[in-house]
């Protein structure tokens, strides 16, 4: 998926796929001319963009080698059918496998461009009775990006392979033979920051879903405020959340009840948070499927303890959270076991680690990285560039703009990350598509509003969002 996120980021930037797929066609070509002495050249293409790759490098082959192209399968993508009709225009010759059929057709050199990256598990027809005639074979393999089948026990075992722009994820000399990093051209801010291409983690609804299945969300909030929790609730909702409850003390439960019909508001006795609510809440959390917490709770040292509790619960279940706002303070270095996400600012991060944020980005990037490493836990940065980090992964946001240092767009942001959470949503994922959603939904209002914006108006413009990038 990360292939399909850097494709359509790199639009954004000045890089259409159709120019990275020619990019990568040619670069796997110049890579197989310079490294191996062969006079024709098998090209197996699959239906994807693997496919389309192969059938690039074919084009640029055949300008000094014999070439031919055997089709696993029909091309099915855009750019794979785009190439395919150029490569059969310049004369090239192109087969469609068929059961039997030799398909080394005495080739010296093979280049492997079947499967990309996102198969897994055991290679099906014809797949793989392709990769066993090319693994019997004396012919030279070179794979594109990574071999076909990686990982299974009928992966083809080239002598190369052509990747790009970084190693993927598993690959080594044993299953890759020697490897050649290519870049294509992808832009640095592609890979480095959220986009459009980051939605491809969105999970649509199934057809036949019913009430439930597309997540719950609870929040936890309010207390001495009252707007917090109901901006993140409804948020949740926006995003897709099938159902969205809200925890809040009796003091701020009539308001946040009256803020929408769709939010599911249940009143704890008194005016704050406090420990005796802690029960009730730990006999709910098994009907959600992610919890919002902090947003408009206060600092009283009652509630602190309450919500000390209720994390430590969330955390021994295994229950994806958002701590924000007020819970933050709490959280201290309690380790997770990734599902966790903290939203803090600036001021809040010094309050979870003790340490002042210096100005310098790179030198933020760095504590972000860390400070998440030892929590074992994503943490979102809010600023002027948002820092993404689950410890292991970073990336940077700067689609937002000025008139959301408006109070609540923080609590909305809550809300967006918690609902993708609630839907399966890995942490980090649900992080940087939330800041993305977030900051796109602001800058719809902020077209229509200016800085006489408020958070209720991006409540208004997520779907929006959502629709532009993922419908």
């Amino acid at each position: 998926m990360e292939v399909k996120v850097l494709d359509i980021n790199s639009t954004i930037y000045g890089m259409p796929p159709e120019s990275l797929m020619e990019n990568a066609g040619k670069a796997v070509a110049e890579i197989a001319l310079r490294e191996f002495d062969f006079k024709k050249c098998i090209v197996l293409c699959g239906s994807g963009n693997n496919g389309g790759d192969g059938f690039v490098a074919a084009r640029y082959l055949s300008k000094k080698r014999d070439v031919e192209v055997i089709m696993a399968k029909e091309p099915k993508s855009a750019l794979a059918r785009k190439n395919f009709r150029r490569a059969k225009r310049e004369g090239i010759t192109v087969h469609r496998y068929r059961k039997g059929m030799d398909c080394i057709r005495d080739g010296e050199l093979i280049i492997d461009a079947m499967l990309g990256i996102g198969i897994s598990g055991e290679l099906r027809e014809p797949y793989s009775s392709i990769s066993e005639e090319v693994n019997r074979s004396d012919a030279k393999v070179i794979s594109v990006d990574i071999p076909t089948g990686i990982g299974s026990k009928s992966a083809i075992k080239p002598d190369a392979t052509v990747t790009f722009h970084a190693v993927k994820d598993g690959m080594n000399e044993e299953n890759s033979g020697k490897i050649f990093v290519a870049d294509i051209g992808i832009p640095e801010e592609a890979s480095e920051y959220v986009g459009p291409g980051d939605m491809v983690y969105y999970p649509l609804p199934e057809k036949n879903s019913h009430k439930g299945e597309n997540g719950i969300v609870l929040t936890i909030g309010g207390g001495p405020y009252t707007g917090a929790p109901a901006l993140a609730a409804m948020a949740a909702l926006r995003t897709g959340a099938d159902l969205s409850f809200v925890f809040t003390p009796e003091r701020a439960w009539r308001t946040i009840a009256s803020f929408s019909p769709d939010i599911i508001a249940m009143p704890l006795e008194g005016d704050f948070l406090n420990e005796r609510h802690v029960p009730t809440i730990k006999d709910f959390l098994s009907r959600v499927d992610a919890v919002a917490i902090g947003p408009g709770l206060g600092n009283m040292e009652e509630t602190k303890k309450a919500a000390t509790a209720i994390i430590d619960e969330c955390l021994s279940l295994g229950k994806s959270i958002v701590v924000d706002a007020d819970a933050i303070q709490v959280f201290g270095e309690r380790k997770c076991n990734g599902n966790v996400v903290i939203t803090p600012h600036a001021g809040e991060f010094r309050e979870l680690t003790d340490i002042t944020l210096p100005p310098e980005l790179e030198d933020r990037k760095r504590i972000v990285m860390e400070e998440a490493r030892k929590r074992r836990c994503t943490i979102l940065l809010k600023g002027n560039v948002d820092i993404i980090s689950n410890g292991k992964s970073i990336k940077l946001n700067h689609i937002h703009n000025e008139g959301m240092t408006v109070g609540g767009t923080g609590d909305v942001l809550s809300g967006i990350v918690a609902s993708l959470l609630s839907k399966g949503v890995p942490a980090y994922n649900a992080a940087r598509m939330g800041a993305f959603i977030n900051g796109m939904a602001g800058n719809i209002a902020f077209d229509e509003k200016g800085y006489g914006m408020t958070a209720s108006d991006l409540l208004e413009k997520i779907p929006e969002a959502l629709i532009h990038h993922i419908l």
